[in-house]
């Protein structure tokens, strides 16, 4: 009996030792590294501003329901913008070329854009009517790359 009790304390000793070790673990979150390559900018002026988002709240233009919102100075064509630790999960992404540095995306009289902007998944939709599940993505591995081809308002 004492042998069979000194198993069992055994066992439980082991069990809660497995159980410390493991939890931090099973709550670790899983970490990705996001790059996201703006292709098809018409010049290399002014700045490429993007901002991520983790729900369609605020989506495509709230800063402020964004999970991520910056810009970027123009480099090279395309633009690799490299985004590390970023949870894994389901996210969409807008962007825009801010020719003229004021932070927003310019519109004319019409409401329609007057400087090149984006989606991830590049959806044929227009600028206005852009819905979150049409640009969806889902962020699970290590490396991730997303590319978005920015369209223009046509020239007269």
């Amino acid at each position: 009996m004492f042998e069979l009790t000194k198993i069992r304390m055994g066992a439980i000793a082991l069990a809660t030792l497995f159980s410390m070790v493991m939890a931090p673990i099973a709550n670790a979150e899983l970490k990705s590294t996001l790059i996201i390559e703006v292709d098809d900018l018409k010049t290399q002026k002014g700045e490429v501003c993007f901002k991520l988002f983790s729900s369609s709240f605020g989506f495509p233009d709230n800063d402020k329901n964004a999970v991520l919102s910056r810009c970027v100075k123009i480099t090279e064509n395309p633009l690799k913008i490299t985004l590390k630790d970023i949870s894994s999960g389901s996210y969409a992404i807008a962007v825009f070329q801010d020719v003229n540095g004021d932070g927003t995306l310019n519109r004319n009289a019409a409401g329609n854009p007057t400087e090149g902007y984006g989606f991830s998944n590049n959806p044929t939709t227009r600028q206005d009517l852009t819905r979150y599940g049409d640009c969806v993505f889902l962020l699970a591995g290590a490396k991730e790359t997303i590319t978005i081809k920015l369209k223009y308002p046509p020239t007269k």
